[in-house]
């Protein structure tokens, strides 16, 4: 039991307060605000990650809220998961509601990097919420030898210039705020090179797909199916997307979207809409679809790259990106490039661990 919430998986390895100490083995609290059985692609990430981590020797916790994303179909990770009691509505039909559960989460882990921080362990955060960024003066006082890693997936300045032109004046003061807070940590990862935080203590690890091959099967190339998974929010460029898709339909192709958002509604109706799958479902979805549609943010595209576009690259389907960014096409060229997408994971891994006996 730690103070706030409850550990889950401790049979898939050491409990989580423990006082053994290897000579290259590190604690490291792997913050995210949703961790398995919840779906959301950051945390499954940070999952993969935190697990390779525990391979290479590290002691790795997930630490995440006791909110809820979307439950899908996949292994638990190996690393064990402390969900905080945060008090999480889990409501998600508004901005305010949605900013209410991330300030809930934030005071939970606030309170556990007091409790449970020492000066020997690690912080991996994510910016899953971007709140997570303003931990590091708690992590500071409570641990200041701590290490300290901020995995940006997300940068907030930069999508706030998708929003109203409220959120795009207040955006140069969330850039200072949140550039002054990145720069306190000790390393600052992105998830991908279009992401516009240029700080001495940034390096770039590109995501990896979430998903595992099936041997011997192929995308269907003869299907004239498209396929647009995961949320369509506030901050997509809907119109790409649907300019795309109407184009895709006069020539005869069926158009499936599976997930939901609030733009969702802006779609057309000859769309054929599915609730999130997950695991078996989710990988016949992937295979029995030729072409991938992936939405653009709107008008700054240095905030974040779409990482389910690893996992249609990594099947073989044809990625449309709709509405993308210079930079984000710049990006998708990158990862089309890259050899073996799947070694990102280890790429990522041991840029951490190089961090970290390197600050040792």
């Amino acid at each position: 039991m730690i103070h706030g919430g409850e550990t889950d998986s401790l049979e898939a390895g050491p409990a989580s307060v423990s006082s053994t100490c290897y000579h290259d083995q590190v604690r490291i609290h792997v913050i995210n605000h949703h961790f398995w059985p919840d779906g959301s692609p950051s945390g499954i990430l940070e999952e993969e990650l935190a697990d390779t981590l525990r391979d290479m020797g590290h002691e790795t916790l997930l630490v995440c809220g006791s909110g809820r994303f979307h439950e899908s179909q996949r292994p638990q990770p190996h690393s064990p998961i402390v969900r905080l009691s945060t008090g999480e509505t889990g409501g998600r039909a508004t901005q305010v509601s949605i900013l209410l559960d991330y300030v809930r989460f934030v005071r939970a882990l606030r309170r556990y990097v007091r409790d449970e921080v020492r000066d020997t362990d690690a912080v991996l955060a994510t910016s899953s919420p971007f709140f997570n960024v303003f931990l590091i003066g708690t992590i500071r006082k409570r641990a200041p030898h701590a290490r300290t890693i901020f995995h940006l997936h997300d940068y907030l300045p930069s999508n706030l210039h998708s929003l109203s032109i409220v959120h795009r004046m207040a955006a140069p003061l969330v850039k200072a705020l949140t550039d002054s807070a990145l720069a306190k940590w000790g390393m600052v990862i992105l998830l991908a090179g279009n992401i516009a935080y240029h700080g001495p203590n940034h390096t770039v690890a590109r995501c990896w797909p979430t998903v595992s091959k099936i041997d011997g099967r192929q995308v269907d190339k003869d299907a004239k199916k498209a396929l647009y998974a995961g949320n369509l929010g506030i901050a997509h460029d809907a119109d790409p997307l649907i300019e795309t898709i109407d184009s895709l339909h006069n020539q005869g192709w069926d158009v499936d979207f599976y997930g939901d958002g609030p733009k969702a509604a802006l779609l057309p109706q000859y769309v054929d809409r599915h609730q999130f799958v997950s695991g078996d479902e989710f990988m016949d979805v992937l295979y029995s679809h030729p072409v991938h549609l992936v939405a653009g943010v709107r008008r700054d595209g240095s905030g974040a790259f779409p990482s389910k576009t690893l996992n249609s690259l990594y099947v073989g389907a044809q990625v449309v990106p709709c509405g993308f960014s210079p930079q984000m096409l710049d990006e998708l060229e990158v990862l089309k490039a890259t050899p073996d997408l799947a070694q990102n994971r280890m790429v990522a891994a041991q840029i951490v661990d190089d961090y970290l006996r390197a600050e040792a």
